[in-house]
Formats: C-alpha cells, structure tokens, sequence
C-alpha cells in the first residue's frame, strides 16, 4: 500500500494564481478606457455655470444636452422665470448668461447692461403658434377662421386668420354653434402676457389684426391696447406655461386652444412612437418668430453661447427639441425639414406666411401693463 505525499505549497504562488488573471483583465480595461478617454471624465474639472432662463429653458434642461454640455466640461446651473421678469430681476449681474425669450426681453436686458460686458448669441428660433385639437381646428374651419394647410385626409397644421377668429369671439361665439358639443366661448388661452413672452406675443397678434400699423406714440399704443385687453379678459386668469396642460391625456378639459412654441409641439410629437393626429396647429396668417438671445456677461458663458452656435451635437439635438437653428449671421444653417420629415413628421409651414411686427420696445411693454393690469 503506497504511502500518501504531502506536497508543501507557497502562498505567495497560490496568491499570484489567484491574483494576476483579474489584474490582467482590469489593466487591460483601463488602458482601453485610457485611449477612448472614457475614465478621465469622473475627474475632469467641471465649470459650474449660473443661468437664469426663461421658457427657452427646456433646452438646457434636456437630458442629452446635460449630458453633451457635461462632456465637454460644462453644467449649467438653471434659475426658471419668466421673460419680463427676467428683464427686470435685481440680481440680473450675478448670473454667468441669461436667456430670456423674445425681442423686448432681450433689449431691456442688453439696456440694463450698458457699459458693461455683454455678447449676444442667437443659436435658434421657433414661431409662437396656436395649439389645439382635431375637432374645433374643423370647427374654426366652419366658422371661416381656419384652413388645412395642406390638403391631407389629416392635416397637422392649419392656416388661422385672426381677424376672422377674433370675430367670433367678440360675437361671444361657442363651440356648440360650430358643431362640436361644447356649451364654451371659442377663446385661447395664454400665459400670463405680464409674465410670459407666449401670452406677450398674443397680444401682438391681436394688435396686428385690429391694426396693422405698430403705434407709434406713447398714447396711440396705450389707446391700441385698449381694443386688445377685451380678448385677452376673455380667457379670464391666465396661466403659467400652457404646453404642460395641452399635452397631458386631458389636455381638452385645461385648455382647448393654447398659446404655445412651435418647438415644444415638434418635441412631443418626435418623442412618440406614433404621430398624435389629434392634436394640430394653427398658424396665424401673419406669423411671430420668438429668436431667443443667450446675453453672456462673462467668459464662461461665452464659453456656452459658442458650444450651442457650433457644436454640431448639440445642434442636431436643438433641432430634435424642435428649434429651427440658426448660423452666426442669421440664416438657417441646418435641414430642419428633413431632419423633421425623417422623422416621419411634416414639416410645418414656420415662415412662409408674413411676419407680425411687433411695436417699438417701449410701446410693446406700456401696451402690456394695460392688457394685462401689470403694475
């Protein structure tokens, strides 16, 4: 019978067997990460950038922006707040850009900066527009106020004449009266025109339809407001943004047309799987661009308004939030239709009707506070 052996091992040589293959595998991994540059991202120095932003904010505050913006060693800080306040905010001085979301904010900030540092940046625009659903679209149609924009078996977009619609609601029209079962007046709702640049720019629509002609006087602007304010206290207390109410399930029982963004209507419909045919929008047959200014006061925020101008990246995703984008001298630089299109959306009818010319800056803001009861 063979006597058993007894066989001394070293623990250092178990250690190594046990030790070395995941080392292996792990250099072999950071070295990887090392080349693609994937690991320094936890420890590349970060720029923290303060912004205070108006509605225009849903682009800084998307995910993949965040996350394009972070990879290039950047984080935007975002304050929300409305356009006219914005203008007017006390600590305006101590943000790094802000970004309010039409002309007269934008003017009244670059005035209160005056002697000071201030570069404008213009990365894109997206019309102020209508939104509403399917049937009273047809029912505006009916009423005369309304045309398909194209003739589809279910047009997206629909051609508004103002001066026809504000016809019918000055006549305190229903919707019963145009064959859809609803007993309410024919209004749209705005945000707040004190508040939001949305509800200020109703107030321009309505202006240009009863004249076409921006006052040019202190007085003939108060007197032109005059004649607005009525349509306006039609929708009685305005809201705050009006997109979150349109675009829940019961959008119909918030609001049955609202004042919106172009952009925040392409966005929600580029999220879903299925184009929503139910709900459209009405272009007023003279439209309103909002180009929003990104006002830089300092270096860092320069730094941001020449990524949001440049960035390739983060123009392609401007565009899938909706915005048309815009080139350093103003022109549209990208194929924001076929983007669209491939997409499996039409492209809609933004600047091909005429544009709505909003009043001098100082007439536009006193036309507000009477409209609106601002002050």
């Amino acid at each position: 019978m063979q006597e058993p052996e007894f066989k001394a091992v070293d623990p250092r040589r178990r250690f190594l067997l046990w030790f070395v293959p995941p080392l292996a595998v792990f250099v072999t991994g950071l070295v990887v990460l090392l080349v693609t540059g994937h690991v320094t991202g936890p420890f590349r120095g970060i720029t923290v950038v303060r912004a205070m932003l108006a509605s225009k904010r849903e682009f800084f505050q998307d995910e993949q922006v965040k996350r394009l913006l972070m990879e290039r060693g950047y984080q935007v800080h975002v304050t929300p707040i409305g356009s006219r306040d914005l203008a007017n905010a006390p600590d305006l001085d101590s943000y790094h850009f802000v970004f309010p979301s039409g002309h007269v904010a934008n003017e009244q900030v670059k005035a209160r900066r005056t002697g000071k540092y201030a570069v404008p940046f213009r990365p894109f625009f997206t019309p102020v527009v209508l939104a509403t659903f399917r049937e009273y679209a047809e029912a505006l149609v009916r009423a005369g106020a309304a045309t398909p924009h194209d003739q589809g078996a279910a047009p997206l977009y629909y051609d508004l004449d103002l001066g026809r619609f504000m016809d019918v609601v000055r006549k305190q029209e229903r919707w019963s009266d145009h064959g859809v079962n609803n007993g309410n007046r024919v209004i749209a709702q705005s945000p707040d025109p004190c508040k939001a640049y949305s509800g200020a720019a109703l107030v321009g629509f309505l202006a240009a339809a009863i004249d076409d002609r921006p006052p040019q006087s202190m007085q003939a602007a108060e007197e032109l407001a005059l004649r607005v304010k009525p349509y306006v206290d039609a929708q009685g207390q305005p809201g705050e943004d009006m997109s979150p109410k349109f675009f829940v399930p019961e959008g119909r029982s918030h609001a049955v047309i609202a004042v919106i963004y172009e952009h925040q209507y392409i966005a929600y419909q580029l999220r879903r799987a299925q184009v929503d045919t139910e709900r459209v929008l009405l272009y007023p047959t003279a439209q309103h661009q909002s180009t929003p200014e990104l006002i830089s006061f300092t270096p860092e925020g320069d730094r941001i308004g020449e990524l949001v101008m440049n960035d390739p990246d983060l123009r392609r995703r401007a565009v899938e939030l909706g915005f048309h984008p815009l080139g350093w001298s103003g022109e549209t630089d990208q194929d924001f239709a076929g983007v669209i299109t491939a997409r499996g959306l039409p492209a809609p009818p933004a600047g091909e009707a005429g544009r709505t010319a909003l009043p001098k800056a100082e007439y536009f803001e006193r036309m507000l506070d009477v409209v609106g009861d601002c002050r």
